[in-house]
């Protein structure tokens, strides 16, 4: 079908309590948030859930991811577990995000890598923060998931028809979603 909606990628808490945080943590949470918006992520947000919302930082899934290849009906897309070549159309998509007029084609496969420099899945370690340097994430949840989901109402209101355009945003609480992809991650146990 047509994607109707935003598409967003997130970090979540698989949980659907609102997550409880002291408020020194909600001021070292907001002020990380607002250096990955002077970094360029403006349209990053968290929610600390509850109300029908999973805790999550998300922000549009075009945006955030580093590499994607669009591969059309019929032909081969590139082989997973191997490094997806840098091309000057990741570099112009990122830079120039909300001038895009590209759309989701049905169909078609998509293949996309994310790299990230702050979290380390193998330590369960938050690395690299200015101020905190580093932290285990652990002191806060035992699993997270990524999810990639197409947002179908704001604030239980459906939202605006998309026409399938990767730079559609959402402005409010994301109330109903249809989740394409997730995978969760768990901290080894000693």
């Amino acid at each position: 079908r047509e994607i109707k909606g935003p598409i967003y990628l997130a970090m979540e808490l698989p949980q659907t309590e609102k997550y409880k945080v002291t408020t020194p943590m909600k001021i070292v949470i907001r002020a990380c948030l607002q250096l990955m918006k002077a970094m360029g992520h403006k349209d990053t947000h968290v929610s600390f859930g509850g109300h029908g919302e999973v805790p999550h930082i998300g922000a549009p899934a075009f945006h955030s991811f580093d590499r994607v290849v669009v591969t059309p009906p019929g032909e081969t897309p590139p082989p997973l577990g191997e490094h997806l070549k840098r091309m000057p159309s990741d570099v112009q998509r990122r830079k120039n995000f909300f001038k895009l007029q590209q759309k989701v084609e049905v169909g078609s496969t998509y293949t996309f890598s994310m790299k990230n420099r702050r979290f380390n899945p193998l330590l369960w370690k938050v690395v690299g923060v200015p101020i905190a340097r580093q932290f285990t994430v652990s002191r806060f949840t035992d699993s997270v998931r990524l999810a990639v989901y197409e947002v179908l109402e704001e604030n239980g209101k459906p939202v605006d028809d998309s026409k399938g355009l990767v730079t559609a945003m959402a402005k409010k609480k994301h109330t109903k979603r249809n989740t394409f992809l997730w995978i969760r991650m768990s901290r080894k146990r000693s």
